[in-house]
């Protein structure tokens, strides 16, 4: 899903001629590691809490010495909601099983089934999403908040005061 609003997001900055046209002006520091913790989360790692702990330090590092940067304090705050749910879950994000099914949704390697509603799920992926082009999704709180913060950082104009420029 976050491809999904990654693309919406890029097709409605280049609309409104917004965050892309001056991505190149920001002041977003280490941008070329933003990758590597979506990477390091698809390792086939035994110890997956551990990579979980791993990449999510590092993107909260990313993150938090970036925190100027308009939408950048909500996907912070989202990501903090997942690796809790994900840390809770024993390395993966609990799924409400029943809906999943009802969906036709299959668990991948980052989800965990869970059949009967715990609390764990409230803040874990019970939110039915679907794209107007057919994709369908369980989302959780926090992935709702790093959406709308990567929303908010894409339809956004750089602050020019907050430009460094080097030659």
């Amino acid at each position: 899903m976050i491809l999904d609003v990654f693309v919406v997001s890029l097709v409605f900055s280049l609309f409104f001629k917004r965050r892309i046209f001056h991505l190149h002006e920001t002041n977003i520091k280490l941008i070329y590691l933003f990758p590597l913790p979506f990477v390091l989360q698809f390792l086939p790692i035994s110890n997956r809490i551990l990579m979980m702990v791993v990449s999510y330090s590092l993107l909260f590092f990313l993150l938090s010495i970036n925190h100027h940067v308009e939408g950048f304090k909500l996907i912070m705050l989202g990501s903090a909601l997942n690796f809790l749910a994900i840390l809770l879950g024993g390395g993966r994000m609990p799924v409400y099983g029943p809906l999943a099914n009802k969906m036709g949704l299959l668990p991948s390697i980052k989800h965990a089934l869970l059949e009967k509603f715990t609390p764990i799920l409230l803040i874990g992926d019970i939110i039915p999403a679907y794209t107007p082009w057919g994709r369908k999704f369980l989302i959780s709180i926090g992935d709702v908040l790093v959406y709308v913060g990567l929303l908010i950082f894409m339809l956004s104009k750089p602050d020019r005061s907050s430009f460094e420029r080097t030659l």
